[in-house]
């Protein structure tokens, strides 16, 4: 007997509509049915679920007297509990984030299916991916700021110029004042990206070289860094879709006969990139509306018109062409 067929049947039997075979049949399935159907619901929500079935199903006359009918009514009910079930009620909240305390200090893990929030005692706020870990001392922010991450996150750190924040995942150190960034590693966690979205980043290993130094750069909004945890190198660039940093009035970036030097100029006070050309584009004129298309969208628009190329070098754009076009 099929889930749907056991639905129908059960239910026209508590209407009193079933012929004696029907019966015989509900009563042979039922009792190979074991005594408990798993589910995944707590005992309170069971109890809700099954008076919301005997609502749903309780027939407008019962047959009194006959307890092979309170007995079979029940079993259905039960039945209906463990199959069909879950439609009856709204999807169970995802578990929170757990929260223990112990020798290495406060961990908080995130295994619910959504990001966790987290404000940490000095006001940063910390996103918590699916499958993360954080954890940091007890006595975080009374003499300085430093957590441990395992996972992905985003950091909206809390400016304090005496304790610096500091996050240690595996061997890279990120080291801020105050500034917001994203810390993930890549699918197989051969890599690690830190990428900036306000403020400035210093990123380094935890381990010096021969010569007393730590390899390490600082970053600034729309740069990352990817640190290679095999051979230990960190390598900057841009990230792959540069956002405009908060700026007191939106440019408009309408240009008509404009000289490029003029074009990047407004370029870099947008998105906080360098862009270097040759002397032979810097007074080339370009002529168009920029406003509302991404970065390397606006970059090829440039370039297409001069008869330019752009290329990517680190966190520096570099615009290349042997001069203006002939108009």
């Amino acid at each position: 007997m099929t889930q749907q067929e056991f639905y129908e049947l059960s239910k026209r039997y508590l209407e009193g509509k079933t012929a004696e075979t029907e019966e015989e049949l509900l009563t042979q399935w039922l009792e190979k049915q074991p005594i408990a159907l798993k589910t995944d619901l707590n005992l309170n929500e069971q109890a809700q679920m099954q008076e919301r079935l005997w609502r749903q199903l309780r027939p407008p006359r019962l047959l009194a007297g006959t307890r092979w009918f309170g007995w079979a009514a029940a079993a259905c009910a039960v039945g209906l509990l463990g199959f069909f079930g879950q439609q009856w009620l709204a999807t169970p909240t995802p578990p929170l984030a757990t929260r223990t305390v112990g020798q290495k200090g406060i961990e908080i893990a995130n295994t619910a299916n959504t990001d966790h929030e987290i404000t940490l005692a000095d006001g940063t706020l910390v996103r918590l991916k699916q499958n993360s870990r954080l954890v940091y001392d007890k006595t975080f922010n009374q003499s300085q700021r430093v957590v441990y991450l395992k996972g992905e996150a985003f950091f909206k750190v809390k400016r304090d110029e005496s304790k610096p924040f500091v996050v240690h995942t595996g061997e890279l150190v990120t080291e801020v004042l105050g500034t917001s960034f994203w810390i993930k590693p890549n699918a197989n966690n051969a890599a690690i990206e830190v990428s900036v979205v306000s403020g400035k980043v210093s990123v380094y290993t935890n381990k010096k070289n021969q010569n007393d130094e730590r390899n390490g750069v600082i970053l600034t909004p729309n740069q990352r860094v990817l640190f290679d945890v095999a051979s230990k190198s960190i390598a900057p660039s841009l990230v792959e879709n540069p956002l405009p940093v908060q700026v007191a009035q939106p440019q408009q970036l309408v240009f008509a006969d404009t000289p490029l030097k003029t074009v990047l100029r407004q370029l870099t006070d947008l998105y906080g990139i360098e862009f270097i050309t040759s002397a032979a584009l810097a007074h080339c004129q370009f002529t168009a509306d920029l406003n509302g298309l991404s970065l390397y969208v606006q970059l090829e628009l440039v370039c297409k018109s001069l008869g330019a190329s752009y290329e990517r070098r680190g966190t520096v754009v570099f615009i290349n062409g042997d001069g203006c076009q002939e108009q």
